[in-house]
């Protein structure tokens, strides 16, 4: 064989096992069990709770070596739809096609366009992602969190509560398409605080609700999710908190706006208040060419008026919708 014909293909596989055969023993050790990884590999919180979702069908499919590679193992303890929780490597994925081991991005914007526009899918969000997965057929369009009987009770009040959310801007993914006016949240407590103790969850660096029980940044991503496991209603913007609530069965009152229509990336079980305009939805993330006409034409009376609807329900297991993947 002359010096400039390439090898035979089996030859460089030889040559490939023999280079990468003791990382690839490494992977397959710390990997041991995982037949099919699953990851978000973004930063928004709210992403890696959807994760749970694409888990949980893979699982009632008859998944076996479920693994999802997170920044928030927390958010999967306990979970009966995961074999195994690691954290984010994103130098191990080359190597987990060669080891046997599926493992799949569930990134779900594919594309933007400027300035700073999303094209989101042609399907809800967590239909994509399931998708993404090699999941076909219908899903169920809810995330979950696994709590314990403990958990729980820890988070128990004595009194009939709920919990707002004033602000997202101090969020890890700063979109101010998805903020409201704090003051108005605050006007929205006023009023609540007649018959109900009001809570506020979030980061420290959020707007403070005055009169409420302060829980900013006192609370790990569980007890969160064990406070809204209690609360009659959440009151609040499309985002982790969002996602948090349904997955513990506590409706919401999701003040949409514009960017995002709640067919995309909500749940009808909740109060979702979307302004439908002609430029909405709108998919930016901070420019807006309407002075966030879809955001202010939100009114107060509109958000105490859904927070009763919801609370005039019985508190159960909410509806869960259902979507095709393809």
């Amino acid at each position: 064989m002359s010096r400039n014909e390439k090898p035979a293909g089996w030859v460089r596989r030889l040559w490939r096992d023999i280079y990468w055969y003791r990382e690839d023993r490494r992977i397959r050790t710390e990997y041991r069990g995982v037949r099919h990884l699953v990851f978000f590999g973004g930063h928004g919180l709210g992403d890696e709770v959807m994760v749970s979702t694409v888990l949980h069908e893979l699982r009632q499919r008859g998944g076996q070596g479920l693994g999802v590679m997170t920044t928030v193992p927390e958010l999967f303890a306990n979970s009966p739809d995961v074999d195994a929780v690691k954290p984010i490597r994103h130098d191990h994925t080359a190597f987990f096609e060669r080891v046997g081991i599926r493992a799949d991005p569930l990134y779900y914007i594919h594309r933007q366009l400027p300035p700073d526009i999303d094209v989101p899918p042609p399907r809800h969000l967590l239909a994509e992602m399931c998708r993404l997965a090699g999941i076909t057929g219908e899903v169920a369009l809810r995330p979950y969190v696994f709590l314990t009987e403990r958990e729980k009770g820890a988070a128990r009040r004595t009194r009939p509560f709920v919990v707002l959310q004033s602000s997202r801007r101090s969020a890890s993914l700063r979109i101010g398409n998805k903020e409201w006016i704090p003051e108005r949240i605050q006007a929205v407590a006023d009023a609540l605080a007649a018959h109900h103790e009001i809570l506020q969850v979030g980061l420290q660096a959020d707007p403070a609700i005055a009169g409420a029980v302060d829980l900013r940044g006192r609370l790990t991503l569980r007890e969160t999710a064990a406070v809204l496991y209690h609360a009659q209603v959440f009151v609040g913007l499309v985002g982790f908190l969002m996602h948090l609530a349904r997955s513990v069965d506590c409706p919401a009152v999701i003040i949409y706006g514009g960017r995002e229509h709640p067919g995309q990336s909500g749940y009808s079980a909740n109060e979702n208040l979307f302004t439908p305009l002609p430029c909405s939805p709108c998919w930016r993330w901070n420019s807006c060419d309407y002075d966030h006409l879809c955001m202010t034409s939100i009114t107060v009376e509109a958000v105490l008026a859904a927070t009763q609807r919801i609370m005039a329900r019985p508190r159960d297991s909410l509806v869960v919708d259902r979507a095709a993947t393809d």
